[in-house]
């Protein structure tokens, strides 16, 4: 097993999904899902909203938390993102509801969909097909569709991608393919560092899935990587198939550094990551460096993840594709296929057989 992540025959082996080969794609996805947006049409009624509010799961969700946290210093309207099945009772007539499923068939998504139509909400989506598409068809609802090959979780580009340049042509963010363009540059970029004909010794994802072996991964960011934090835990649990955690900054320095002292056991497998842009506020910096001064005492083990690119967007992606890699090559260092979601199928299916009229 020592020598898995360079033998090119036993990733194939594993990777019998092409995980890997779809993490390149993001930076398609990114392009593509901008493009797709340019020929969107809005009614009076969808445009200049109050708020906006994103019904999501999974990875159609931190499509929305990272178009929130990225954009943050442009969103015009305070963005919320729904993962539930019933509408928070603020949004109305002037709440922007955009109903984001990959599939089509969320069925949290569809329930708190049909209550913002029975409110008279204005209602976009997007998706890839399923009941979403045909209710957006039916209804006359705006609507951006893209290619469902890829996985849920792999799709992300397409999600925020879609979104962003929806709330563009709503008037509620400005933005600009240029930045889509750096990004999609920043995911190649990392692509060319951590594929998997990168050897260890200068491959930083494949170092880092050695650093997470039989560990509890924990990452932590602040500001606009905060999501980012949340899509590697995410990903490290689907990917993976390991239990992980998230901390934002700098939230985290008032509680979860406290919680690092115990159990003791756990100091020797625990793991931190640290995400760090150079646009972090130099308070965030500064309370990370603090953080890392109180694992050292404890001896546990982490590291800081410096995040390059050309704006906040790049910064963000180049980040995705790193972590997107790393958890593919700990599920390798696992002897685990990293597609197959065996335990969100069993929920699906008993959900299913519980009341079989409802969709996901």
């Amino acid at each position: 097993m020592a020598n898995v992540l360079d033998d090119r025959a036993a990733i194939a082996r594993y990777d019998g999904g092409g995980m890997l080969e779809a993490i390149p794609r993001l930076a398609e996805q990114l392009a593509d899902g901008w493009a797709r947006s340019r020929s969107l049409e809005l009614p009076a009624s969808h445009r200049d909203p109050d708020s906006v509010t994103v019904l999501g799961m999974g990875g159609s969700a931190i499509g929305a938390d990272l178009v929130r946290a990225i954009f943050s210093d442009r969103l015009r309207v305070p963005l919320v993102t729904v993962r539930d099945y019933d509408l928070p009772a603020h949004a109305g007539p002037r709440t922007l509801i955009v109903a984001a499923s990959h599939s089509g068939a969320t069925e949290e998504t569809l329930s708190a969909l049909a209550q913002a139509i029975s409110r008279g909400c204005p209602v976009a989506a997007i998706g890839t097909g399923g009941p979403l598409m045909a209710a957006a068809r039916k209804g006359a609802l705006p609507h951006l569709e893209y290619a469902g090959e890829a996985q849920p979780r792999a799709s992300v580009g397409s999600g925020v991608a879609l979104l962003a340049g929806l709330l563009d042509r709503a008037g509620s963010l400005a933005v600009s393919g240029e930045e889509f363009a750096e990004a999609s540059a920043s995911v190649h970029e990392m692509a060319s560092r951590c594929g998997p004909s990168v050897p260890t010794e200068q491959n930083p994802a494949k170092q880092l899935a050695w650093s997470l072996v039989d560990r509890l991964p924990v990452v932590e960011a602040g500001g606009f990587l905060g999501p980012v934090a949340r899509r590697w835990k995410t990903q490290l649990n689907e990917n993976a198939k390991t239990v992980a955690a998230w901390e934002e900054l700098p939230e985290a320095t008032h509680n979860a550094v406290v919680g690092y002292a115990q159990p003791e056991t756990l100091h020797e497998r625990t793991f931190v990551v640290f995400l760090a842009s150079p646009d972090d506020h130099p308070r965030v910096a500064l309370r990370r460096s603090l953080s890392i001064d109180l694992l050292a005492e404890r001896q546990i083990g982490h590291e800081v993840v410096a995040v390059g690119g050309r704006g906040r967007l790049a910064q963000a992606f180049s980040a995705i594709a790193l972590g997107d890699f790393t958890s593919v090559y700990l599920a390798i260092l696992y002897g685990l296929d990293p597609t197959p979601v065996a335990a969100i199928t069993y929920v699906k299916e008993r959900l299913a057989m519980a009341d079989p009229d409802a969709v996901d």
